[in-house]
């Protein structure tokens, strides 16, 4: 009796993008999808959108909630090398900020509320009288990525030598602009309350920040005894203090520098 012929697929698509064969879900010259329409329809279309907006905030959400409920965890678990479920720093930085804008953008809207205004200040490049200024506080990305950058030298002169582990530069880089992450969700879940007061609404925030700053040091970089803690994490915000000094008389002496008629007598 004869084997029986092994059997052949003979369904084969045409890539449309670089035209080979294709026998499997992709394309193994350039990767894209075998099924890929060559009409754009209302499906496509949107399907497209959800597809490109899924990709784009991989690992968002497990990384938001993580943020919101134990930082110190995500700082961790990131920093040993378990990065899979989470957004990288940066990419979480622009993910919030993207969905931010969009948030309160809409909500703006509904209520006739302005809420991007409330923060401006209506500084203008003239008032500021500094063009990196200027553009440094209209980025909220450059922003937040110089504020860790000032945080994590700090982190660094403070924790170098001390806990179980020796983390690098980078890794508290990475740490401070997770942390910043952090701080953007807390103040913005709590930005409406400032229609009700700014003033009080900033201490609440600087509060909020402090005190889930303080826990996530002490649990993400761990060290004892527990007055060695203390002690570096007074060490630690000592730096920061002086380092907001330093830059504040440096803009402030910009901004003199570039308006001297300050100096004049009234």
């Amino acid at each position: 009796m004869e084997p029986k012929a092994q059997e052949t697929t003979t369904d084969t698509a045409t890539c449309l993008n670089c035209g080979s064969i294709c026998r499997e879900n992709y394309c193994p010259r350039c990767g894209q999808p075998a099924q890929t329409p060559q009409r754009i329809t209302m499906k496509t279309f949107w399907k497209g959108v959800a597809l490109s907006f899924a990709r784009m905030t991989p690992g968002f959400w497990s990384t938001f909630v993580g943020l919101l409920i134990h930082p110190w965890v995500v700082i961790r678990e990131y920093l040993r090398g378990k990065r899979v479920k989470y957004s990288p720093p940066v990419t979480m930085v622009i993910q919030l900020l993207l969905y931010s804008t969009f948030i309160y953008t809409v909500l703006g809207h509904i209520l006739d509320i302005d809420f991007f205004s409330m923060y401006s200040g209506g500084k203008t490049e003239e008032e500021t009288g500094n063009w990196l200024l200027n553009l440094i506080l209209s980025s909220d990305v450059l922003f937040k990525i110089l504020i860790a950058c000032s945080i994590a030298i700090n982190c660094y002169v403070a924790y170098r030598n001390k806990g179980r582990r020796r983390y690098n530069f980078y890794e508290f880089l990475t740490a401070a602009i997770y942390m910043g992450c952090c701080f953007s969700i807390y103040n913005n879940l709590l930005r409406p309350q400032d229609l009700i007061g700014p003033a009080v609404g900033t201490c609440v925030k600087i509060g909020v920040a402090l005190i889930i700053g303080t826990v996530t040091l002490f649990k993400a970089f761990p060290m004892t005894p527990w007055w060695r803690k203390w002690l570096t994490w007074l060490w630690f915000l000592t730096l920061n203090i002086l380092y907001a000094a330093a830059i504040l008389v440096l803009f402030t002496m910009i901004y003199i520098i570039r308006h001297p008629e300050m100096l004049e007598p009234a």
